[in-house]
């Protein structure tokens, strides 16, 4: 009798088990880290230090979703070391890229292309990196969460109207840990424009943001995603001209949004792209509203039929 219950027991264990192996954390990230510009002798830290930020960002439950191995969203992280100012202290830039799979086909959109120049952390080799979003006090851990976050954010708000909030109050919430530090850069308005953390999760939990959101869903799942049926060409592209459209009240109100600096620098070429061929749709106004909002990108847009 007693073997039958240990029996039974393994039987159970292995069912939870193979349940819980269906599910995953959310991201698939790559993580590199570049060291070539920092002369030091132990360079053994660096290959630690990219294999501790993988298990990070990899292993970390971000939220309570749950995802299925192949609903995994890839991702890359690079960063980019350039000075070590102090014994274990680094400064440098992050690399942050993003794309999201288009239905139906191999392509992956890209959503997220963003550099964050303010990168400065304290770091000791085999320093174990760990998430608490109660007390967020390590300057390396709340960097990676804050885009963690960004990018779970952006992907959720792609494939449903309105989603992604929860993920950016998170980043709110880590910008409120980190500016109680007040020794590290990216985390205030520093004068220096829209362009740090401050200003990411400020432009994203605010009362505008809605119709950002809005486009974001709109140009993925109504437009991208439809691109794959022949029959549906012509009314994704309207779909996507539409949601680029209505970023123009996102930009009146605010001009040096953040927000459309990152979709933008993601974006400009696979616009680019999707109205220089193919069947075409009406693109004039399009291509001033897209002159207006993104004037950096206006020769890409010449090409727009």
């Amino acid at each position: 009798m007693g073997y039958f219950y240990k029996y039974i027991a393994l039987v159970i264990f292995q069912i939870l088990f193979g349940l819980h192996a269906l599910f995953s954390q959310e991201l698939n990230a790559r993580v590199t880290v570049n060291h070539q510009q920092i002369q030091r002798s132990n360079v053994s830290i660096f290959k630690t230090l990219e294999n501790s930020l993988y298990e990070f960002l990899n292993n970390t439950r971000w939220t309570g979703a749950r995802y299925a191995p192949q609903e995994r969203i890839e991702c890359n992280f690079t960063l980019i070391l350039e000075l070590e100012p102090s014994p274990n202290e680094f400064q440098g830039k992050l690399q942050i890229q993003y794309s999201r799979p288009a239905f139906g086909t191999s392509y992956n959109s890209p959503v997220i292309n963003y550099q964050d120049v303010d990168i400065y952390f304290p770091y000791t080799e085999f320093e174990r990196l760990e998430f608490n979003p109660q007390n967020v006090d390590n300057n390396l851990v709340a960097i990676m969460a804050f885009y963690a976050y960004m990018i779970i954010g952006f992907d959720n708000a792609t494939f449903a109207p309105g989603a992604g909030k929860e993920q950016f109050e998170m980043m709110q919430n880590i910008v409120n840990f980190m500016q109680s530090q007040g020794r590290f850069p990216g985390w205030r308005d520093d004068g220096r424009g829209f362009r740090n953390r401050f200003w990411i999760a400020e432009h994203l939990n605010h009362s505008t943001t809605g119709d950002f959101l809005q486009a974001l869903y709109t140009y993925h799942r109504l437009g991208i995603d439809v691109l794959h049926s022949n029959s549906r060409v012509k009314e994704g592209k309207e779909k996507i001209s539409e949601a680029l459209m209505s970023l123009q009240p996102v930009y009146k109100k605010r001009p040096q949004s953040i927000l459309l600096q990152i979709f933008f620098q993601a974006k400009a070429d696979e616009i680019a792209g999707i109205f220089s061929g193919g069947e075409p749709i009406n693109t004039v106004n399009l291509r001033n509203v897209l002159n207006e909002i993104d004037p950096l990108n206006s020769a890409k847009y010449a090409q727009l039929k």
